[in-house]
């Protein structure tokens, strides 16, 4: 499968799009400004399921869940952002609203290998312009999945999704996206922070989302109280940039939202749990960088005493989850991990578990999800959706540069995630306490033959 399928035009900012004034602003019994509420299918600050079924198949499984072509329905956008890793632009177009199809300003970001195939295909759109994103560090990839919609009542919807924007991730897959809404304002207001680490994300790219990041600034998310985590390509080694970046950045979120509490004292061993769809070579030991540097951070700072140490948990399919979901193996296209890795590493196997969604009602179809949890006596305490699978690549490895005689940070793909601390709102995909891999199982591969039939009557054979 293509990573995109294509475009080309010239500049089709939003300075284009039909503007009106932003709604006026309300004020409680307090004096304090708030937001007006806008009628919506959607909700600030909820993460919501993707369908399963819905355009070759019946809808199933989908309770409260929300299809591409309902959210683009909804917020009928006049200026639109998509950023993302595979974009399947026939797919992508024919999900607005049909007057908007060729009169909407789109802009859209993919990794620069991608953007020559994506231009051909939006030939003959003069309303859609592709940016890339560098790519410095071989074998990275433009990874994140972020959309920012503007609509014509003064609101700006932000979307970060687990999903492609091909067809068969929104179909088949289990997805998530987190859905969050500002306003824009013409006077002066006080930045929260997701407006800032939003601004601090599209600076990144420079002057390609100029108008954009303007527009982010203008644009009030004080209701908005969770927090972006982001990685960017490169050697990183200031150590100031170095903490805002990948898994550091991370750690450091974490400790600003729980510090330190020298009273609190540890009942029970706290558990993380890690569910990805992808696995990178993680090292020969666990002590290399799965619990030698991204558990650290995920403990921030509240790291277990040495007698209790934390459980790790990653959530995988393996080959009978496959074989059994709705698409049987075909569906294991999708979750990208490949023997030659998994024998590198075996020691891995011993912290994995089963996909299992049956409170969700989503085992039978493959995660390509991403989500992290820290759970103390048995309760969440934050949940993390982000387009980050465990690997070096996304997080990034800290290592010491003998050549610049510093400490260095290597992130070599773009990322953006969603970090949540409200219990009220969390919604975690899958199944706790999590399955074991039995001593049989063995996480699907892409590069292995599966023999047995699945399903649907067929093999795996690559």
């Amino acid at each position: 499968m293509k990573r995109s399928i294509p475009s080309t035009s010239q500049e089709a900012s939003t300075s284009q799009a039909k503007r009106v004034a932003p709604p006026t602003l309300q004020k409680d019994s307090g004096g304090k400004t708030t937001n007006l509420k806008r009628k919506s299918v959607l909700e600030s600050g909820t993460i919501y399921f993707t369908p399963i079924g819905g355009i070759t198949v019946p809808l199933q499984e989908s309770e409260g869940s929300r299809s591409l072509e309902d959210i683009l329905a909804d917020i009928r956008p006049i200026s639109s952002l998509h950023m993302n890793f595979m974009i399947d632009f026939e797919f992508l177009v024919n999900s607005y609203p049909p007057s908007l199809r060729t009169t909407t300003p789109i802009t859209l970001v993919v990794g620069a290998p991608d953007v020559s195939d994506l231009r051909k295909s939006t030939l003959q759109y003069p309303n859609v312009t592709v940016h890339s994103a560098s790519l410095p560090i071989p074998f990275g990839t433009h990874h994140s999945k972020l959309s920012i919609l503007e609509s014509d009542d003064g609101f700006i919807h932000v979307i970060v999704s687990t999903a492609n924007l091909i067809s068969d991730d929104w179909e088949f897959k289990t997805q998530q996206f987190y859905y969050a809404m500002g306003m824009r304002r013409e006077d002066e207001f006080e930045r929260s922070p997701f407006q800032e680490d939003l601004i601090e994300y599209l600076s990144y790219y420079s002057n390609p989302l100029s108008t954009w990041k303007k527009l982010i600034e203008s644009t009030d998310f004080s209701t908005v109280t969770d927090r972006l985590i982001f990685s960017t390509p490169g050697y990183h080694t200031d150590p100031q940039h170095v903490s805002r970046l990948g898994h550091p950045r991370l750690s450091t979120i974490l400790s600003q939202k729980f510090p330190f509490d020298p009273k609190y004292e540890h009942t029970d061993r706290c558990t993380f749990i890690a569910q990805c769809s992808s696995i990178g070579s993680l090292g020969s030991a666990p002590s290399s960088w799965f619990r030698g540097q991204f558990l650290k951070s995920l403990e921030a700072a509240n790291p277990a005493p040495k007698n209790k140490p934390p459980k790790m948990y990653l959530v995988f399919p393996c080959v009978e989850d496959v074989r059994n979901s709705c698409q049987g193996y075909a569906g294991g296209g999708s979750v990208p991990y490949r023997n030659s890795v998994h024998d590198r590493q075996k020691w891995l196997q011993d912290f994995m578990c089963k996909w299992r969604s049956n409170t969700k009602r989503r085992t039978k179809a493959v995660p390509h999800c991403k989500t992290y949890v820290k759970y103390d006596q048995k309760i969440a305490q934050w949940q993390l959706l982000t387009s980050a699978n465990v690997s070096k690549a996304a997080w990034g490895e800290m290592s010491f540069s003998k050549k610049k005689n510093v400490d260095q940070l290597m992130i070599r793909s773009w990322e953006i995630g969603v970090l949540i601390t409200d219990p009220s709102r969390f919604n975690i995909p899958f199944d706790y306490p999590c399955v074991p891999y039995s001593p049989t199982d063995r996480p699907f591969t892409t590069d292995q033959k599966h023999e047995q039939p699945d399903i649907l009557g067929c093999v795996w054979n690559p």
